[in-house]
């Protein structure tokens, strides 16, 4: 008998692969009590060692959204099917370990390498029709640092004018991601790999996670799986869904949450798994963010390999807070003379806190009745978001 567990994300792999296969084929469903686990070794006898814990009968589906449709997915099932014309009984059921779901997969034949013919047909269905390739994946849930069910996300179009970075640094990005994509197979035919690491850091509210947006959409082959918050304990499983669908984008917000110096810890588990799980990537990006370099740890942000290319995302000068008005002023009527003082307002100001103001102003005017943003509804907007009640909301903007 063979036995073969999946991540709880794979199961609607699972499901469309056993949908692929070809051949005449059988299910039996299985009822299970919750918690129970069965093996096909058990599942003659089940019923009366356990006092009747399952019962065959009708298969049980259930739905699972995977972005442009939903699959419905059998729950539990005994699969009566045959390879090269050898009978195969293959069972699947849930599983939980630590914790964590899961589905456990098993076969039994006759003979064994028919079996094993058979879960290897199953695996190279799963990774041909991966439903997740090529899109925008997060991990959900409200457990810290578990990981938790994958979902499918839709991020918004970013245009590269919606990028306001110094144009060097913008270019570097680019060249460090989009630009080995598209130069892979010369790079790989001289010897070369095509994996990197990029960290960008700055000050809160600088547009770091609107460059990573920007990256997914300019990269749209590729599948991106974003890790932030309370999810970025999933690290070692996003990583290893990216080796099985590469090329891929991983992308780690905040990352010193898990990978400070680790001088300062006793264990760091979540860093070396980081660690290990970036040496194993092939062909992937991975794409940190953060407000605070100085505390990662060395092994991370120094060690070519891993992270390749650090960019610092500054605060705007005043050429690119001239720019950030424009933006952030579409769909507004603005009735502005001379924009000079409202550029000197905002020195040290993050795009975030600019964004802000323009909201904020917009609502004085619309609390006033008038339907244009003058100079003074921004100036009187900067002060107060920059005033003594307004310290903490510019702190947690990004305000200089």
């Amino acid at each position: 008998m063979l036995t073969e567990d999946v991540s709880e994300y794979d199961h609607v792999n699972v499901q469309v692969a056993i949908d692929a296969l070809d051949g005449e084929r059988e299910l039996i469903g299985l009822s299970l009590e919750r918690g129970f686990r069965v093996s096909l070794a058990e599942l003659a006898g089940a019923g009366s060692k356990y006092g009747m814990t399952f019962e065959p009968g009708p298969p049980e589906y259930a739905p699972v959204d995977v972005g442009d449709r939903t699959i419905s997915c059998l729950k539990s099932g005994l699969l009566l099917v045959s390879e090269s014309g050898v009978p195969v009984a293959a069972l699947l059921a849930g599983r939980e370990d630590d914790g964590i779901p899961g589905i456990r997969l098993q076969a039994i034949s006759l003979r064994r390498e028919s079996a094993e013919a058979w879960l290897a047909r199953l695996r190279a269905l799963m990774r041909e029709r991966n439903v997740y390739r090529g899109k925008v994946l997060s991990f959900g849930g409200d457990q810290p640092f578990r990981p938790a069910p994958v979902s499918v996300r839709s991020l918004p179009a970013v245009p590269r004018d919606r990028i306001v970075l110094p144009e060097r640094a913008l270019d570097r990005i680019e060249r460090h991601t989009a630009g080995l994509a598209r130069h892979r197979d010369h790079l790989r035919a001289s010897g070369r790999h095509v994996r990197r690491g990029l960290l960008l850091h700055g000050a809160p509210g600088t547009g770091k996670t609107l460059s990573v947006m920007y990256l997914a959409g300019l990269m749209p082959e590729r599948t991106v799986i974003l890790l932030t918050g309370r999810t970025i304990g999933g690290v070692g499983m996003a990583c290893s869904l990216a080796r099985s669908l590469e090329p891929a984008m991983v992308a780690i917000e905040d990352v010193d949450l898990i990978a400070q110096d680790r001088s300062h810890y006793e264990s760091a588990p979540l860093l070396f798994e980081l660690l290990n799980a970036m040496d194993e990537l092939d062909e992937d990006a991975v794409v940190l963010t953060t407000n605070r370099p100085e505390t990662l740890e060395a092994a991370l942000a120094a060690r070519s390999g891993r992270i390749d290319l650090a960019v610092e995302l500054p605060l705007p000068d005043g050429a690119a807070r001239r720019r950030l008005f424009e933006i952030y002023g579409g769909g507004l009527t603005l009735d502005v003379a001379d924009w000079e003082p409202i550029v000197a307002a905002t020195d040290g100001t993050s795009p975030a806190l600019i964004r802000e103001l323009f909201r904020h102003a917009a609502l004085g005017v619309a609390e006033a009745g008038r339907d244009s943003v003058r100079a003074a509804d921004l100036l009187a907007a900067a002060v107060e978001l920059k005033d003594e009640s307004g310290r903490l909301t510019a702190a947690l903007l990004g305000a200089g």
